[in-house]
């Protein structure tokens, strides 16, 4: 239940029903992200017999969609066998059953059982019962015990989480401007635009910038096929003066759709679109109103992004949210005199293989924090420096997200 609450909560916040089959949600509370995408857990005690408490242990993982314990390999093997010596019970539960047609025992999932410990064996592999349950001993042997003898046994579960399905054009749930080869989409849910901008890069995007009557007609008619007649907010922010504005995604502003009389001096710094008349021209919004999002994203967003960055920018692995594989250093300099903070707002790394290393300053200095698993909202701050390096390091980076994160001076 409590996986299921996480689930619809990050359902909440990333807002596009468009995209959310493309959601997987993290790891049950409590649970540990180890290897592709894999997460491993206590679930809980079971009171049950010998012969049904596999059945119970099937059930109880059930409930954070996941499965008792499958072993394919010597480092799931000792992976439990770790995990086995930190709980009192001498019975932890293995998700293995027996097929009642062949009488030969099999994982759960249909799987044979293709790795044998080097330090044990199987009970009755060639020639199984039906009511019985097996157990991984402290010897790495696997017991099979059939009677109804009451027993209390550990309850652990794996939970795979699902890498999205990247779509064939690469747009992967936005839709796909053939005029220009870029994928854009609109959120539901009015939000403010640095939140906005947020839910952008959930989905590997920023807020939209527009470059051509196309393009603003493109992104204008989809606002209203999502219902967003109250206008969208574009990535355009006034990084200057009153006329000096700029998109947040560092493309060129070379082209510009204001309504007659804007920008309004003295009014927001924000730009939105307004989408109740088909001319989709612009007004300059206060930051902190609430428009929908309007978000565009490159479908080959996999190369490694040089900056410069900016403070309070968001900031993702190449790839993000589809693709964790690819590996990237970012470097962030703040006034002399300041130190870098950074915040890891979102991480989803296998704690096996892929790091996230946070260096004091760009040349190798000593390292801050080299953080893996999952991790939201924490900080990290250099000792003395105004630079700090960032290094996105990943070993596969299988059926995980990546990171984002952002950075400010204190």
């Amino acid at each position: 239940l409590a996986h299921s609450y996480a689930c619809l909560k990050m359902r909440s916040i990333l807002l596009f029903v468009v995209i959310l089959p493309f959601i997987h949600c993290s790891c049950p509370e409590g649970y540990e992200l180890v290897r592709d995408g894999e997460c491993r857990g206590f679930a809980s005690k079971i009171a049950s017999t010998y012969a049904d408490v596999y059945d119970r242990t099937a059930e109880k993982c059930a409930e954070v969609q996941g499965q008792p314990i499958i072993i394919h390999s010597e480092e799931q093997q000792q992976y439990w066998l770790k995990k086995r010596e930190a709980y009192t019970s001498a019975y932890m539960v293995l998700g293995m059953r027996c097929n009642t047609t062949t009488k030969h025992a099999e994982w759960m999932d249909g799987s044979p059982v293709d790795y044998i410990p080097k330090d044990g064996g199987v009970d009755d592999m060639t020639y199984c019962y039906d009511d019985c349950s097996w157990y991984l001993w402290h010897d790495g042997h696997y017991h099979s015990l059939c009677s109804q003898i009451d027993v209390s046994a550990d309850a652990f579960c794996t939970v795979q989480l699902q890498q999205p399905v990247a779509s064939g054009d690469g747009c992967d749930g936005f839709g796909d401007d053939a005029d220009d080869r870029m994928c854009y989409q609109v959120g539901t849910i009015a939000e403010n635009w640095q939140d906005a901008q947020k839910t952008c890069k959930f989905f590997g995007g920023d807020l939209a910038s527009v470059h051509n009557d196309k393009e603003n007609s493109f992104i204008r008619r989809m606002a209203v096929s999502r219902g967003q007649m109250n206008g969208v907010f574009l990535g355009g922010i006034r990084f200057g003066d009153e006329s000096d504005f700029g998109w947040v995604d560092s493309t060129t502003w070379n082209y510009a759709n204001f309504k007659l009389g804007y920008p309004e001096t003295g009014k927001g710094s924000c730009l939105s679109l307004d989408t109740s008349n088909t001319a989709g021209e612009w007004v300059n919004s206060e930051c902190g109103s609430s428009h929908a999002a309007a978000c565009v994203r490159n479908p080959k967003n996999h190369a490694c992004p040089g900056g410069p960055w900016k403070e309070g920018q968001y900031i993702t692995s190449p790839g993000f949210p589809f693709d964790a594989s690819f590996p990237c250093d970012f470097q962030f300099t703040v006034a002399f005199g300041k130190r870098v903070e950074v915040e890891v707002i979102f991480l989803e790394a296998n704690s096996c293989c892929d790091q996230l290393v946070i260096y004091d300053s760009f040349n190798g200095g000593n390292i801050v924090a080299n953080v893996t698993g999952e991790i939201q909202n924490k900080v990290y701050k250099t000792r003395s420096s105004n630079t700090m390096k960032v290094s996105w390091m990943p070993d596969g980076g299988v059926n995980v997200r990546g990171m984002m994160i952002t950075y400010h001076a204190v």
